[in-house]
């Protein structure tokens, strides 16, 4: 059978996936295997979108660099790294490599030299899952660095592909998973402060119960982070964006939805950041309640609680359940809906 025959059957499957009933994670899963038996690569990470602010929410993945995800979503969002996901899902074509961004030199990328080097990944080839309605994930491929670098041929099949993988997403984002009764269910306002570097300075008691409730939280508190969605949300505020997209909606495991936002702390000159959550209905259009957050990160650091800071720990492809100047501190927001938005 030829490339184009495998290339055109592939798509079928994911068209037939675009059109199934299976949950998110379960159309992210069958993909992967489909995309990683015909263009070839391992180590992957497929992360949700929010599709108005094109920042990565939760999601799945096999890596090994979990426990310094935090540093790579910030290198990635600060603006000068290259193959970012939010400017792939802008641009006309979804789909490229950090190699072609690089011009073959992977070390122009921040990212990839303090992250992705030391684990033995070589280069990265990115698509948006893009339909009409918009972007819904990235499938980001990780080669060996041993390995050969991503074709042009490879790319132009992942980006012909991005509609249908977007679609299948839309789709079974509208699929309402069983409540999961193990999960934290909180039902008030916390805060969150980080430092200029992103790291926890002080939280509350509601701000734990609320990270608790996210995807993934046992992994990634195993791994000594705050969940993924944080960290690019922080990122883009620090750098002064807080009225052009510093926040992102995340869905709970119990299916409720939680509205990540961030804004400057201008109270305070050190860079810190509050993160604090309430209701919020997903259907609506969302507007940051800026001076409600500066209150409310004004009162965490006049009641301080002793942050938890979990043990780093680092494992081999743990699948993921799965996300340096600043004008001025900020702070993020997290609001909290039971209704999913409709696909």
């Amino acid at each position: 059978m030829g490339a184009w025959q495998q290339q055109a059957r592939c798509r079928e499957r994911l068209e037939r996936l675009a059109a199934s009933t299976l949950d998110c994670e379960s159309i992210q899963r069958e993909a992967i295997t489909n995309l990683q038996r015909l263009v070839g690569f391992d180590r992957w990470c497929w992360p949700l979108a929010d599709p108005k602010t094109l920042l990565p929410l939760g999601g799945v993945g096999e890596h090994d660099y979990g426990p310094r995800l935090p540093r790579a979503l910030e290198l990635e969002y600060s603006g000068g790294d290259f193959a970012a996901k939010d400017v792939l899902a802008r641009r006309a074509n979804s789909a490229g490599s950090l190699s072609t961004e690089t011009g073959g030199d992977l070390a122009r990328s921040p990212r990839w030299d303090e992250v992705m080097r030391p684990v033995g990944i070589g280069d990265i080839a990115v698509v948006a899952c893009r339909d009409a309605q918009g972007c819904w994930g990235w499938v980001e491929a990780y080669r060996d660095s041993d390995d050969r670098p991503f074709l042009d041929g490879d790319l132009e099949f992942l980006a012909t592909a991005g509609p249908a993988l977007g679609a299948a997403l839309r789709r079974g984002l509208g699929f309402t998973p069983p409540p999961d009764r193990e999960a934290a269910k909180p039902s008030t306002t916390g805060v969150i402060v980080l430092n200029a570097d992103l790291r926890v300075v002080d939280t509350t008691a509601g701000a734990r119960a609320w990270i608790g409730a996210f995807p993934a939280a046992g992994l990634f508190a195993a791994w000594g982070m705050l969940p993924a969605t944080i960290y690019p949300v922080a990122t883009r505020a620090r750098a002064g964006k807080a009225a052009t997209g510093a926040h992102a909606l995340e869905r709970m495991t119990d299916g409720r939805w939680v509205m990540v936002e961030a804004a400057p702390l201008e109270e305070r000159a050190q860079g810190e950041i509050a993160v604090h959550p309430a209701r919020r209905d997903p259907t609506r259009d969302f507007r940051p309640a800026l001076p409600h957050l500066r209150t409310l990160a004004t009162r965490a650091r006049t009641g301080r609680s002793t942050p938890r800071r979990p043990r780093h720990s680092r494992g081999d492809r743990t699948p993921l359940h799965l996300s340096p100047h600043r004008p001025g501190p900020p702070q993020i927001g997290i609001r909290e809906d039971e209704h999913p938005q409709p696909p």
